[in-house]
């Protein structure tokens, strides 16, 4: 009897110390004020701002922070208060910043920036300043009124639902001025610009080539009118990457006819079995990224 007491107090023991390691794990784990949760500062995707304590950062988050790569916002219009929202990296260790061209890299239609991380990180890699921009009304970049996923709760049929859809992207060629303005700042006056454009933001790549120069895009699944398509073939030649899926016959159409018309020596197609659309064709095939990538910083030298 006396054994089997002492065995119980000494298992009790032991539970109360785990107890209390537990506790004292959680107490520190917990922030100082328990309303703040997180560093003011920290950004979205997991990367780290300057604010964050040492002690809190992982090898890996340490290893990320080599680059600088962090969450940015400016104005789509000096007269208006709305804020986009992008990424922008770029990697010290590549090259020096004087000497690294830029790429802006959009989303398609039905998705946000986020979808194109590996792409944007990828060209980041190559040495080059990258812009991941989210369009208005999209991702990051949504306000009152500025909000493709509240035009969708609200909706009450399919043409008001498209009718508020297309007021949002009437705004996107102005928005994508403001985020080529922004890179171009970041970027030495003697380097260039290219665009990475996915589905239906092909059709604004073009719009902004009409304005600037671009030193080439990569139509991913390019998503385009009859316009459109006009407007690129009245463009001085630009080396410009098609990609696109075989069995998806309206970008494939489209990528194949542009290509055809295309004289720059750089221009290239690339098309893939099956159906798959915009970042979806990009994560079943994992050689993708890396050849754009590469391909981009060729056209930028």
């Amino acid at each position: 009897m006396q054994q089997k007491l002492m065995k119980n107090v000494g298992s009790s023991k032991v539970k109360h110390l785990a107890y209390l390691s537990i506790l004292m794990v959680y107490s520190i784990a917990m922030p100082a004020d328990a309303n703040n949760h997180l560093p003011e500062r920290i950004v979205s995707q997991g990367f780290l701002s300057e604010s964050m304590p040492e002690a809190h950062k992982s090898a890996k988050q340490a290893k990320i922070d080599l680059a600088l790569q962090y969450q940015v916002q400016f104005k789509a219009r000096v007269d208006h208060d709305f804020l986009l929202v992008a990424d922008y990296r770029y990697f010290p260790d590549k090259a020096s910043a004087k000497n690294m061209a830029g790429v802006i890299v959009l989303h398609d239609c039905h998705s946000d920036r986020s979808k194109y991380r590996t792409v944007s990180t990828s060209i980041a890699e190559q040495g080059l300043h990258t812009l991941s921009l989210d369009f208005r009304g999209y991702g990051s970049s949504v306000a009152q009124g500025y909000s493709a996923l509240e035009v969708k709760k609200h909706a009450t049929d399919i043409m008001s639902f498209q009718t508020e859809i297309a007021v949002l992207m009437s705004y996107w060629s102005a928005d994508l001025v403001a985020a080529y303005n922004f890179l171009r700042k970041k970027v030495d006056n003697s380097k260039g610009i290219s665009i990475v454009a996915s589905g239906c933001a092909g059709s604004y790549a073009v719009a902004l080539a009409e304005k600037v120069h671009l030193n080439s895009m990569v139509l991913l699944t390019p998503d385009m009118s009859y316009t459109d398509k006009e407007r690129y073939k009245n463009l001085v030649d630009i080396p410009s990457y098609f990609v696109s899926s075989a069995q998806h016959a309206i970008s494939y159409a489209t990528a194949q006819e542009l290509f055809a018309w295309s004289g720059a020596r750089h221009s290239k197609l690339q098309v893939y079995k099956g159906e798959r659309l915009n970042y979806q064709l990009i994560r079943a095939n994992k050689y993708l990224v890396d050849d754009i990538a590469q391909w981009l910083k060729l056209t930028l030298r």
